[in-house]
């Protein structure tokens, strides 16, 4: 078995924090505390886990790809979102950030 990719740990980090702490992601946004807001976050973090799961499990270069062509379509949906609400602008881009900072990494590692 080969060793875990960097990426797949990060993501699976990120994800625990967002489904067992939703609370530290919220603080980004003042007075947005609601439970949607925390149902959102925990969502988000459930696909970051399945996501780095499915990394870790199969390794193949194909999911590699999958993972930067997830992120890539998490980070356009977040653009728009900022775009659309404003008042969720800063943790959307955040996210959209995030999304293409694994993306980038993703496609980087592939390359190697």
């Amino acid at each position: 078995m080969s060793a875990p990719r960097p990426v797949d740990v990060a993501r699976l980090g990120l994800g625990a924090a967002a489904l067992g702490r939703p609370d530290l992601f919220l603080r980004l946004i003042p007075g947005s505390d609601g439970a949607a807001e925390r149902a959102t976050v925990r969502v988000l973090g459930a696909r970051y886990v399945v996501q780095s799961g499915a990394g870790l499990a199969f390794g193949r270069p194909w999911v590699r790809d999958a993972d930067a062509a997830i992120d890539l379509i998490h980070a356009v949906s977040m653009v728009a979102l900022a775009a659309l609400r404003p008042n969720y602008r800063r943790i959307a881009m955040l996210s959209a950030a995030t999304a293409l900072g694994f993306a980038a990494a993703d496609m980087r590692e592939k390359i190697r």
